[in-house]
C-alpha cells in the first residue's frame, strides 16, 4: 500500500513539474521589489529557456525605467533575446513552434524562447518581401 502511495505522489510531483523565476529591483528606498514572477509547466528542459527569456525582458524592461538590479541578475541583460523569423506569411504559435522544435529546426533555446515570446503575445505575422518567400519555396 505504502509503495502504490509513493509512486502516486512521484507521478503527480512529475506530471506537474514546472520551471519558475523571480526578478527583484531594488526601488529608490532601498526596498526590494518583485518586478516579475514567471513560470513555464512542460518541458522542464525547455522551460528553463523560456523563464530564462522572460527574466531578461523584464530585466531590460526594468533597467530602462531607471531601477537597479542586484548584481547576481545583471548577467539577464546581456541575453539575446532575438527571435528566429517564423515562415513567410505566418507567424509563431504553440503547434508551429512544437513542430519546428521537432523537426529539428528549433535547438532547445528557441524553442523555449519562442514559448515565452508566444505566451507573452509578442508573436506577429512574418511579414517577407517576394524574394525571401521565393527563397522559402525552394
Amino acid at each position: 500500500m505504502n509503495l502504490q502511495f509513493l509512486a502516486s505522489l512521484a507521478t503527480v510531483c512529475l506530471l506537474s513539474a514546472c520551471t519558475a523565476g523571480k526578478l527583484y529591483y531594488t526601488d529608490d528606498s532601498g526596498h526590494l521589489v518583485l518586478a516579475c514572477d514567471v513560470e513555464f509547466v512542460g518541458l522542464p528542459s525547455v522551460d528553463k529557456f523560456a523563464v530564462e527569456y522572460a527574466l531578461s525582458l523584464c530585466a531590460k524592461s526594468v533597467v530602462r525605467k531607471g531601477h537597479k538590479l542586484g548584481n547576481e541578475q545583471k548577467y539577464l541583460l546581456k541575453i539575446d533575446t532575438s527571435i528566429p523569423a517564423a515562415p513567410c506569411g505566418k507567424f509563431w504559435d504553440h503547434e508551429l513552434a512544437k513542430n519546428e522544435y521537432q523537426d529539428g529546426q528549433l535547438s532547445k533555446r528557441e524553442y523555449g524562447y519562442l514559448v515565452a515570446h508566444i505566451d507573452l503575445g509578442l508573436a506577429v505575422v512574418e511579414q517577407c518581401s517576394p524574394d525571401m518567400q521565393i527563397n522559402q519555396d525552394k
